[in-house]
């Protein structure tokens, strides 16, 4: 099953049907859900990872190169295609290195980077991490997955909710009976009536 997280990181990285070539490091739970959802989206994925055992299973089931070594290694990054990629994402265990593969693959010429980042110290500077080191996103699973619950909480679990721009907007899909009074109503004549932004 794919989470939210995975769900809103490919969503941010929607290119329009265009394959990217992406490199991932770090091949853990959260870098194995979305290798596996780029992979199957069709997009070139290069993955790095350190843990020789991880790295030998991860291309046996998924169409991807794989590269043994360390993310922080720029040589490790040049070889893995950092420096013509979309797309770097830093996925390990340690927020630390995860900044340092996203400022070595921008270095190298990586279109955009996104780092894993769970430290709320780092959450707190995040604006500064984003714009004055040039890293495109940084991702909180935590924060993320508490956002996905309290989200969730205001419809009802027979709504479909979808996300864009980022999460600043959501559009919300539900049934309505032929007994409704929204049954055969304009969006707009429902916006004058419920006081709803549309």
């Amino acid at each position: 099953m794919v989470s939210r997280l995975e769900t809103a990181t490919v969503d941010a990285l929607y290119t329009g049907g265009t394959v990217m070539n992406i490199v991932v490091a770090g091949v853990g739970k959260a870098g194995h859900a979305l290798v596996r959802q780029l992979n199957a989206e069709g997009h070139d994925v290069t993955v790095i990872e350190s843990k020789s055992q991880v790295l030998e299973q991860t291309p046996d089931y998924l169409d991807v190169i794989g590269l043994q070594g360390s993310g922080t290694d720029v040589d490790v990054l040049r070889e893995a295609g950092a420096a013509k990629a979309n797309l770097v994402i830093a996925a390990t265990s340690t927020d630390e290195p995860d900044i340092v593969i996203c400022l070595l693959g921008r270095g190298l010429g990586a279109q955009r980077t996104i780092a894993r980042i769970r430290n709320p110290e780092f959450h707190k500077s995040s604006r500064l991490i984003k714009n004055d080191l040039g890293l495109s996103m940084l991702i909180n699973p935590e924060n993320a997955a508490a956002s996905e619950i309290v989200r969730s909480l205001h419809y009802s679990s027979k709504v479909k909710v979808y996300l864009f721009a980022k999460g600043r907007m959501e559009l919300a899909e539900t049934r309505v009976g032929r007994e409704s009074w929204l049954s055969g109503r304009k969006i707009n004549e429902i916006a004058q009536r419920s006081m709803t932004c549309v």
